[in-house]
């Protein structure tokens, strides 16, 4: 499920924000004295990177191994799904220039952040800002693990706080606006409520012989 996550996403992200960064459209300027009043604190690279090396191996090892938590892993694939295809719509729909990083000068800031940046924009151009799907990705692995380390507080809450502290780094890092964390929190909101939700209460009720039919 993960491969397939990644062979549909993957191409979708990088064709949509090669497309935007070529054509330079900025359909809204989204800033506001917030904003430009957050500092920009370097070391929450590392933060900010822990939607690479920590959410996305967590269901991995948080997925209970069993047969109800291979289907529950597969509600989550098709939520992943979703968020992408709906973020990535909405870059083409409204795209706005997350300028906000060209404030950061690379040349002032210990050499391993520095190239912890270079990297990120190297391969990510600023067209992919409303609604982020760091928020929105990392969102959906946290909530699924959440549930299913719900008799391990320590595991629960500790890939709560991590999160949270990676939402506040989107802006720290000035990878993104506000308005791109609010959105992506409504985005991941309305895909728990109305997709995910829905089918964990019918799976909840069906022996997996009929679920597998």
């Amino acid at each position: 499920m993960g491969m397939i996550d990644v062979l549909i996403g993957t191409p979708i992200y990088f064709f949509t924000n090669k497309l935007m960064k070529n054509q330079g459209d900025t359909l809204i300027d989204p800033t506001t004295a917030l904003d430009l009043a957050i500092p920009i604190i370097p070391w929450t690279i590392i933060i900010y990177f822990t939607l690479f090396y920590f959410f996305y191996p967590l269901p991995a090892f948080s997925m209970p191994k069993e047969k109800k938590g291979r289907y529950e892993a597969l509600v989550l694939s098709q939520a992943l799904i979703v968020i992408m295809l709906v973020s990535n719509i909405w870059f083409v729909i409204s795209p706005a220039e997350v300028y906000l990083r060209y404030d950061i000068d690379l040349n002032d800031m210990n050499p391993i952040y520095a190239s912890m940046f270079e990297a990120l924009w190297l391969i990510d151009s600023p067209y992919n800002a409303w609604p982020s799907l760091h928020v929105s990705t990392a969102g959906i692995f946290t909530l699924f693990a959440m549930r299913w380390w719900s008799d391990q507080p320590l595991k629960k809450w500790g890939t709560c706080i991590i999160w949270i502290l990676m939402c506040l780094s989107i802006l720290t890092t000035r990878q993104h606006f506000i308005l791109d964390l609010i959105t992506a929190l409504m985005l991941l909101g309305a895909v728990w409520k109305w997709q995910v939700k829905p089918t964990l209460e019918r799976l909840e009720t069906m022996d997996f012989d009929e679920v597998t039919s």
